[in-house]
Order: C-alpha cells, then sequence, then structure tokens
C-alpha cells in the first residue's frame, strides 16, 4: 500500500478515535409521560436506565415512572422535593431537600427515599437554615451537607460503591461558589471560577473528573478538578452530562422578565464547537433535559403541555 495512504488512514483512524462526533437526535420527540392537566418536569433517569423520576409544579413531590410497566408510583407528597432531587448509583433511592410550612416560616430537612417500599428516612432535623444542597459522598455511604460555617456528614445506611476516580471528593456549590471536600482529610477547599459571579446548576462528570455549571446572567462553563481549568461553552442552562463524560445536553432559555417564553434542548462536546440544537421547535418550550445511562435519549418536559418526552440521538 502507498505510504501517504497508509499515514492518511491511520489520521483518519485517529481522528475518529480521538475527536468526538456532533451528535443529532434521529427523528422527532416522543411523549412518554402524559401531564394530564397536571405540570410534571425535571426528568431524570436511574442510573440502571429502567426509570425515570420527575417532580410537578414548584417541585412538590417525586414521582417513579417504570419505563417497562408504565406506571407511575408517587413516592413522596414533601413540598420542594423535586428540587436538585439525585438518584444513588443502584437506582435504589433519591436523595433530596425537602420542606415543610408552619405559616410563613419554611423548615427544611435532608430525606431519602427508598423507590421499592416509598420509605422515606430522615437524616437531618427540620430547620430554618438549610440555604445549600446535600449530595451523595463516599460511595453513596453517606451524604454531606454544606453549612455556613462547615458542613455536615450523614451515614446514609446504604453499601459504599467505589468511584472509579476522586474516591473522597465530595463536590457542590456553596456562597455561590464552588466547594470541595477530600472526605479523609476534612480538607474543604472553596473556588470562584468568575470573579464575583454567582454559579449555580452543577453537575459532576460520571467519571468524576470535570464539573459543568453556569454562571447567573453569563454562560455556560466546564472545569477540570485537577488542573482547574476553565472552557466556556457559550450560553446554557441545566447542563447534564453524557455517561461518557464527552458531552453536555443543556437548555437555552429567553423569558420576558416574568415567564419563560422560549426554550430548546441542545447538546455539546466539551470544546463548545459542536453544537446540535436537537428541538428546534419556536412554538415549544422544552426544558430540563437528561441522558439515558447508554447515551442514546435524552429525556425533558415541555413546559406547554406539562408532559414528559424522549428523544432518541446518534
Amino acid at each position: 500500500m502507498n505510504k501517504k495512504l497508509v499515514i492518511l488512514t491511520l489520521i483518519i483512524s485517529l481522528t475518529s478515535v480521538l475527536v468526538p462526533q456532533q451528535l443529532s437526535s434521529t427523528g422527532e420527540a416522543k411523549k412518554i409521560i402524559d401531564g394530564n392537566g397536571e405540570v410534571f418536569m425535571n426528568p431524570s433517569y436511574s442510573p440502571d436506565g429502567s426509570m425515570i423520576a420527575f417532580t410537578s409544579r414548584s417541585y412538590n413531590g417525586i414521582y417513579i415512572y417504570s419505563l417497562s410497566s408504565r406506571e407511575i408510583i408517587k413516592i413522596s407528597d414533601d413540598a420542594s422535593a423535586g428540587f436538585s432531587f439525585k438518584w444513588s448509583t443502584d437506582s435504589k433511592s433519591i436523595l433530596s431537600r425537602v420542606a415543610r410550612y408552619e405559616g410563613i416560616r419554611r423548615y427544611n430537612a435532608v430525606k431519602i427515599f427508598d423507590i421499592k417500599n416509598g420509605v422515606s428516612k430522615l437524616l437531618s432535623d427540620y430547620r430554618t437554615q438549610m440555604p445549600f444542597l446535600p449530595e451523595w459522598a463516599d460511595g453513596d455511604s453517606k451524604v454531606i451537607l454544606p453549612t455556613k460555617s462547615g458542613f455536615e456528614l450523614f451515614e446514609s445506611g446504604k453499601e459504599k460503591i467505589p468511584y472509579s476516580s476522586n474516591p473522597n471528593i465530595a463536590v457542590f456549590i456553596k456562597n455561590d461558589k464552588i466547594g470541595t471536600v477530600t472526605l479523609s482529610s476534612s480538607d474543604e477547599k472553596s473556588f470562584e471560577p468568575i470573579k464575583g459571579m454567582q454559579a449555580i446548576n452543577l453537575a459532576i462528570s460520571p467519571d468524576r473528573s470535570k464539573i459543568a455549571f453556569e454562571i447567573v446572567g453569563g454562560n455556560m462553563f466546564t472545569m477540570n478538578l485537577s488542573t482547574l481549568e476553565l472552557t466556556d461553552l457559550g450560553v446554557g442552562h441545566r447542563p447534564d452530562w453524557s455517561p461518557d463524560s464527552k458531552y453536555i445536553v443543556y437548555m437555552i432559555t429567553e423569558d420576558d422578565g416574568h415567564n419563560i417564553t422560549a426554550s430548546d434542548i441542545y447538546v455539546t462536546d466539551l470544546t463548545g464547537v459542536l453544537k446540535t440544537n436537537l428541538t428546534n421547535s419556536p412554538q415549544e418550550i422544552e426544558m430540563n433535559p437528561s441522558f439515558s445511562p447508554d447515551g442514546k435519549k435524552i429525556v425533558f418536559d415541555l413546559l406547554n403541555d406539562g408532559s414528559i418526552y424522549q428523544i432518541e440521538i446518534e
């Protein structure tokens, strides 16, 4: 074979392996959970891919949808339980910060919900001061709750599942900054990626090497947890990682100062160059996307009719 042809073939082969490909949808999104007059939102696949958890208007309660039986089970009536809830790695539990009200006073607590029997486990007391969100830690065997003066650790009662990388590091948002804790030494650090700007909607990559987040009034970024290197991905909201940690799905919304008036679902590689608008429907308001564990589907909610939709990608 010609030497130049061999070199060209090698270059093409290496490029196909090393350079992420642009993702696109394989067809129109399909409704899988009908709102039926209710507003369902914030869907998230279970890590084993068998279920989708979601919440209702104002993040009240948590529902579980079985993809095999197509049955819906409500596992929580708690106020605010559906805001930033988190699946356990074994798909058997959901962690959440819940709320209850006594008059105008709001109290928050940390709870774990068992998917199989719907029983909840209260990890903390109800308190008026709980400004930060809990996170699974130490292979889901613990739950970490950032506080103004440090952090609290709770035993989750779950068996420890070892992480392949950064096993002792917990990552969260605290005081508008990125916080990390090395659990083995209780060493807490704080990072301000963009000076003077508020970081929100943090998501750690499945390989635990990077985080994605957005800046209020600014763009969406990734940060390498080892080097602290930042990559500006442009405008974006509510990032969620693909299972291979190579892509991020997110939404871009528009509003009139009071209500969301437009939103589409996008996917990008980690350079921010290969971007695709997966929905591209000006009349529909698609929000809150989440990757499936096999990376072949994305689920999201449609504000127009309060239903949950799924779109296949390639």
